[in-house]
């Protein structure tokens, strides 16, 4: 399993570490919301801080060969190139590949423990929509960039719309750094990593952001408990129930 498929899994939750005797227990929170960054050369990855970086592609739309030191968790982007180039990241320590435009070499769907990722486009089909949702993709990626905060109903619902389509943790591609009351809508919608141009976000932006979504909590699941009411079906079987029970009833009277 990759580490982006890992981490993905565990959103929300705190990981305990350090066993055998002596050792010190650490507790380690993984975020609601994942940050991340794209970035045209490894070097740019230097005090950005955040969780994830994506390396754009390179000339060709190929993926880039260069690793991103001291990043626990990164990946390249690539509309183009060869299986060889792809071969060559992954070698160089990359986790996952994002497939931008589907004239990416087919590699891309190797069947290894790579992560995966896919950057849907405008006015997608519902049938290409499906295709899609059918792929091997740990995340897919939708466009925000022109999203504007704080958040319109109008604008949940267009998220919202676009979520119905796919069952894949969803990045969104954002411009403005959402404040709290908005993290929180966008957590509860069920947003699980927003990423950033690394040319255009500041380092303060980031950490700013970073620090508030340290402190939300996981979205808070409605109580199934309380009162229901009996769906249609539900009546139908106490009706035959209650003319069954009423038969025998006869049938002992008599």
């Amino acid at each position: 399993m990759s580490k982006i498929s890992e981490i993905l899994t565990k959103l929300g939750q705190t990981e305990r570490s350090g066993f055998g005797f002596g050792a010190r227990a650490a507790n380690l929170k993984i975020p609601v919301i994942l940050v991340g960054a794209l970035i045209d050369r490894p070097a740019d990855a230097k005090g950005l801080g955040t969780d994830l970086f994506i390396l754009t592609s390179g000339s060709g739309g190929a993926a880039q060969k260069t690793p991103v030191d001291g990043s626990d968790l990164w990946g390249v982007s690539i509309s183009g190139g060869s299986t060889k180039d792809i071969d060559a990241a992954v070698e160089a320590g990359a986790d996952f590949i994002v497939v931008d435009g589907e004239s990416a070499p087919g590699a891309a769907f190797r069947d290894d423990e790579t992560g995966k990722g896919f950057v849907v486009g405008e006015n997608v089909s519902e049938d290409r929509a499906k295709a899609i949702d059918a792929g091997p993709w740990d995340f897919l990626t939708l466009d925000a960039s022109n999203m504007k905060l704080p958040l319109s109903v109008g604008a949940i619902l267009d998220i919202q719309e676009e979520l119905a389509k796919y069952s894949s943790h969803i990045f969104l591609r954002m411009s403005e750094v959402p404040d709290k009351a908005n993290l929180e809508l966008l957590r509860d919608i069920g947003i699980s990593a927003f990423i950033y141009d690394g040319k255009s976000i500041t380092k303060s932006d980031l950490k700013g952001l970073r620090a508030d979504i340290d402190k939300l909590e996981p979205k808070k699941q409605k109580s199934s408990g309380g009162a229901m009411l009996p769906r249609q079906g539900d009546f139908n079987a106490q009706e035959v129930d209650i003319d069954d029970h009423g038969h025998d009833d006869d049938e002992d009277w008599e």
